[in-house]
C-alpha cells in the first residue's frame, strides 16, 4: 500500500513538473528567441570608436559646409538617412586628427572641396573611401 502511495505521489509530481514545462516551454522559446535576435542586432551593429566630441565637431563641419555650398550639396546632405550621417561622420571623425582638425576645419570654412578631396585621398584607406562612394551614390545620380 505504501508502494503504490509513493507512487502516484512521484507519478503526480512528474505530471505536474511536465505539465509545467511543456506550458513554459513555448514563454521559455519565446525568451531565448528574443535574447538572441537582439544580441545578433547589436552584433552587426557597427560599435562606435570615434571620439563623441570629434564626432560632434565633424558633424557640424558637414552641415556648416552644406549650408555654404548651398544648392545640391545642402539636398543631398538633407536628404541622407541618418545612418548613413552617423556613418560618414564616423568615418571622418576616425581619421580626423586633433592636429589636422584645424587644416580639415579651413577646407570647410572656404569651401575647398579640392583640398578636402586631397585630404581624404591622403587620410582614409581605401576601403574607407570605397564605403563613403557607396553612400554618397545613394544620393548623387552622375
Amino acid at each position: 500500500m505504501k508502494a503504490v502511495k509513493s507512487f502516484a505521489i512521484t507519478l503526480v509530481i512528474i505530471l505536474a513538473i511536465g505539465g509545467i514545462f511543456l506550458f513554459a516551454r513555448n514563454s521559455i522559446k519565446k525568451d531565448v528567441e528574443t535574447t538572441v535576435a537582439a544580441t545578433e542586432e547589436s552584433n552587426s551593429t557597427k560599435k562606435s570608436t570615434a571620439n563623441p566630441i570629434k564626432k560632434a565637431i565633424v558633424s557640424e563641419a558637414i552641415d556648416t559646409y552644406a549650408e555654404q555650398k548651398g544648392g545640391a550639396v545642402k539636398e543631398v546632405v538633407d536628404s541622407m538617412s541618418e545612418e548613413d550621417k552617423d556613418a560618414v561622420t564616423e568615418i571622418i571623425a576616425e581619421n580626423v586628427t586633433l592636429d589636422s582638425m584645424s587644416e580639415v576645419q579651413s577646407y570647410v570654412s572656404s569651401g575647398d572641396s579640392a583640398g578636402l578631396m586631397k585630404y581624404a585621398q591622403e587620410n582614409l584607406s581605401e576601403e574607407e573611401q570605397k564605403e563613403l562612394l557607396e553612400i554618397m551614390s545613394k544620393y548623387v545620380t552622375p
